[in-house]
């Protein structure tokens, strides 16, 4: 961990004691008092540092150990906030006036700020002294560390077998039953609507149910929605997020009743299916069971919850019933535990069975706890670990029984995290219950906080995918939204969220500023709020005064709520993260001075905010700028003066400033460039950030006032200089492009010939197929592949097959022109995932595929048995799309259909290396997704 600023365990020690050893060699080199001072700071913290690290493998402290863990970690952050604005104050004065009077002026403020310092140092010093001889006084119990295992040697890659396992437990695992047994029991009911309210504890697979009945039959209905409700829900964003996704258009100022009104009128005359999930309380489905009218007949209501009274109440209100979710049995649990520590059960070496057999008795049947545990032990293949992890959850507990067994599992996970990858799973504590986080943007969140520590040749950016990855390895998060096998999104279960959020109180890393919580903004006397984040509902006034005490000392504010008491922004004076996602009523004058925040490294705005503050350019700090939230329309000139900055992202039609853009030699990657709306200059300069290692660019065009001549000349320009400076990024380190395409035409042009670097290529084309190039042959680094909407013949299928580095193959909503395509067996060597239409496998082809998704458009090439006969023995997962539009009953077509499908998978899977996870549906018609707008 030697390597890493900050951490839970040890807080901002080695960010401190990196500054002081600069400071020892800088500005104080020549004063003797306040470099003995330093000197002193510097020694008796590094051996603090060290005790900190024997404390932080220690699962159990006494109280005394705990109390001066808090203050020496409280100290350090003071220490780091002492140091960087005093070097501030030191190195801020050099600009200005030239003259005598005003050099002397500065050599006075220099003064008075030395002075100043060297009496806060002198402080901090008398703190380190009484902290370090309350040490001597008692005697400090309790270290007792554990082994520690090294998750962070983990490879950079999701484990292929937990995806597949996701997928197990949502298909295989002891779901079938139960999702056919409500939905017959659904179809049994007589009334208009039909509901079901599904009960069990937290980990049993109620989202799960939901989820699969809902998949299964929402094709049959005209609206559908899906949403979470949590403990604490916002009633209104509720009632949004639902005539959202039934297709009802609202206004966003409407009170809650109108919004139960209009939905309820808007779904009167509809078939509708609707899952309310995860609800704690009678009160949301007050409002929610007022909105979804009982009188449209077929329409289906599923509701999930772990509180009986809560599922007895809402079923009767709507005349439904309820499900009682039950444990796995032996034979599931066993198959789902197996699988992901040796892909299958036979695989098992014969002692580790008792071993296991004891610790599947503890999990009880709950998949949760299965999964959570099986995870661990996929990294501990020694029959000793297996039988201390026995020990450990086997141990007598007080209390309720389930819960103890999540807790201690849980520990011993958590536990055997390096310290490192433990400060980023605590970090989750900061979002909201049942909230989707995006990969991109939470890993740039934890290279600002100090939390990630790149190998040699690694750089800090692919650490931090690479500690997510190891996160969902572990099954600690759960990886929620994937495109074409990559994961975008997560999500943290209940049960682990609530964990986590105790460990961050505990470990006095982060606090929630929560109406409904209980969790109090000063956890202990010693401690200040460094971290802070806000959720639920506020009342404006009384929560700002209760953040005007702490905002000094607050680095990170991450706010899911739109909420803007913390004004003004320029009195967080250490904040390292402004994560302001949720304010949707931030304007122009809520940035105010915020170039003062001279330690800001993240940054993420949205809502009414129309212009970036003129002094941007000063955020000199500044690695991640996201405004794709926000109305901003034109960059400031000052933007080209963020010198460390990146990763930046802005919405379409952005405008970015003529002149300067070589400047920023850090920037890494560029999301929502609008090429046509761009001065030729900035174009120009593009292809000289020689870092630039993500590009994703807007193919649109620019409605100017200039004549269609001028603006076809302009484009012409742009496209011509923005083809030259492409091929200067691709000599430099440029490996992922992708296209968004809004205009009519977009075709590729002779000039993609050069980029032969490339290891990513993305076109979504919105308006009109396109066809595929044949420069791509010539990309020999490629490894991902997606165009939607393309033409695809025999003679491309081959060319993209003779790609030899490429892994991942999308070709969404193609056209085969009424063919089926053939996949031979000399192609697609390292091809791991497809994502295909209309194809025919030969023997032998695609020997590596881990997971395919396959579109079979029956009004264009019909239907054919021999589709599965030859799958790769190698396949984990496989989904299959069957687009039609028959004449016949959909139902009955369906289930001949699925009869022959099962009966070909059941010969084509019976040589499989491993258990498959299958899934399938049936749609009328084809409806397609934009796949480029992407979670960031």
């Amino acid at each position: 961990m030697e390597g890493v600023l900050v951490s839970a365990a040890t807080g901002a020690m080695n960010s401190v004691l990196a500054k002081l050893a600069a400071f020892l060699g800088d500005e104080y080199k020549h004063a003797r008092g306040v470099r003995d001072d330093l000197a002193f700071l510097h020694s008796e913290l590094t051996t603090m540092n060290k005790a900190l690290h024997a404390l932080a493998d220690a699962d159990q402290l006494n109280e005394l150990s705990k109390d001066w863990r808090d203050r020496v970690r409280d100290l350090a952050y003071d220490i780091e906030d002492c140091v960087d604005l005093s070097v501030h104050r030191l190195r801020g004065g050099g600009g200005g006036e030239s003259g005598l009077a005003a050099r002397m002026a500065r050599v006075a403020k220099k003064i008075g700020s030395f002075r100043q310092i060297a009496s806060q140092i002198q402080q901090l010093k008398a703190r380190v002294v009484e902290v370090s001889e309350r040490r001597n006084r008692y005697t400090l119990h309790g270290l007792v560390p554990t082994t520690s295992s090294d998750a962070s040697s983990s490879t950079t890659k999701v484990d292929a077998r937990l995806c597949a396992l996701w997928t197990e437990t949502k298909h295989l695992v002891g779901i079938d039953g139960p999702r056919d047994d409500v939905i017959s029991r659904l179809v049994q009911q007589d009334d208009d609507v039909r509901m079901v309210s599904i009960v069990g504890c937290a980990g049993l697979g109620k989202t799960t149910l939901a989820r699969q009945v809902y998949d299964r039959i929402k094709a049959e209905f005209e609206c559908k929605a899906f949403v979470s409700v949590s403990q604490r829900p916002n009633i209104k964003e509720l009632l949004l997020n639902i005539s959202t996704q039934v297709g009802k258009s609202t206004n966003t100022w409407d009170d809650v009743a109108n919004l139960v009104d209009n939905l309820r009128e808007y779904l009167k005359q509809k078939r509708y299916i609707i899952v309310v999930d995860d609800i704690w309380s009678p009160e949301p489905w007050n409002f929610i069971g007022e909105a979804l009218v009982k009188t449209s007949h077929g329409s289906i209501i599923i509701l999930t919850t772990r509180v009986k009274e809560v599922a007895i109440s809402s079923s009767s209100s709507h005349g439904g019933f309820v499900y009682q979710m039950k444990h796995l049995d032996g034979a599931h649990s066993k198959r789902l535990f197996y699988k992901r520590i040796f892909d299958c059960e036979e695989k098992c070496p014969p002692n580790f069975e008792l071993a296991s057999e004891e610790i599947l008795k503890r999990c009880d049947g709950i998949p949760l706890a299965i999964i959570s545990i099986s995870s661990f032990l996929a990294d501990h293949e020694s029959l000793y670990h297996w039988n201390e992890v026995k020990k450990i959850i086997s141990s007598p507990l007080p209390g309720n029984e389930y819960l103890e067994t999540m807790q201690s599992v849980l520990a011993l996970s958590y536990y055997n995290l390096p310290h490192d990858i433990r400060s980023c799973l605590l970090y989750l504590s900061a979002f909201p219950e049942d909230c989707e986080i995006a990969k991109n943007s939470l890993v740039s969140r934890w290279i600002a906080e100090g939390f990630i520590n790149a190998r040699p040749g690694e750089n800090v950016y692919e650490a931090g995918l690479r500690y997510f990855n190891v996160l969902i390895n572990r099954s600690l998060i759960q990886p929620w939204n994937e495109h074409y096998g990559e994961v975008l999104t997560c999500r943290v279960h209940d049960v682990i969220l609530n964990f986590i959020v105790s460990k961050s109180v505990e470990e006095n890393f982060l606090f929630l500023l929560d109406p409904s919580s209980l969790v109090p903004l000063q956890h202990s006397n010693c401690c200040k709020v460094r971290r802070l984040s806000l959720q639920g509902n506020y009342c404006q006034e009384e929560f700002a005064s209760r953040m005007m005490p702490i905002k000094p000392h607050v680095r990170s504010l991450i706010c899911s709520v739109d909420y803007t008491g913390f004004h003004p922004l320029s009195e967080f004076k250490v904040a390292r993260v402004l994560d302001l996602d949720g304010c949707q009523s931030l304007t122009n004058n809520h940035l105010a001075n915020i170039e003062k925040l001279v330690h800001l490294q993240y940054l993420r705005i949205r809502g009414r905010v129309t212009v970036l503050p003129a002094n941007i350019g000063r955020l000199q700090h500044l690695e991640t700028l996201d405004i794709r939230g926000s109305e901003v329309k034109e960059l400031p000139p000052s933007i080209v003066l963020l010198q460390r900055l990146a990763r930046l992202s802005v919405s379409q039609d952005v405008k970015f400033p003529a002149e300067g853009v070589s400047k920023m030699q850090a920037l890494e990657e560029l999301t929502g460039l609008t090429l046509f709306c761009q001065p030729g200059s900035f174009l120009k300069e593009l292809g000289e950030l020689t870092k630039l290692r993500v590009l994703v660019v807007y193919w649109k065009a620019y409605h100017a006032r200039d004549s269609d001549e001028a603006q076809a000349e302009h484009k012409m320009s742009c496209k011509k200089i923005f083809t030259s400076s492409l091929n200067a990024l691709d000599r430099h380190s440029l490996h992922s492009l992708d296209f968004v395409v809004f205009m009519e035409r977009f075709l590729f042009d002779p000039w993609f010939l050069a980029l032969q670097n490339l290891k990513r290529f993305g076109v979504e084309s919105t308006p009109r197929m396109i066809n595929i190039p044949s420069w791509i042959r010539l990309a020999a680094k490629l490894e991902k592949l997606e165009l939607s909407k393309a033409y695809v013949t025999q003679d491309d299928f081959e060319m993209l097959g003779d790609l030899k580095a490429l892994e991942y193959l999308a070709l969404p909503c193609s056209d085969t022109r009424g063919s089926w395509l053939t996949i031979s067996n000399h192609g697609f060597r390292c091809l791991k995932f497809a994502f295909l239409c209309n194809v025919l496998f030969m023997p032998d082809s695609m020997p590596n595929l881990k997971d395919l998704r396959i579109d079979i458009v029956l009004d264009e090439v019909g239907e054919n048995d021999s589709v599965f006969e030859h799958l790769p023995s190698t396949l984990c997962r496989v989904n299959v799309d069957i687009i039609g539009n028959p004449p016949s009953t959909p139902r009955d077509v369906a289930s001949e259909l699925e009869e022959k499908i099962l009966n070909n998978r059941m010969m084509a899977f019976a040589s499989m290396a491993h258990p498959l996870a299958w899934s399938w549906s049936w749609h009328r018609q084809h409806l397609y997704v934009p796949y480029l707008y992407r979670f960031y």
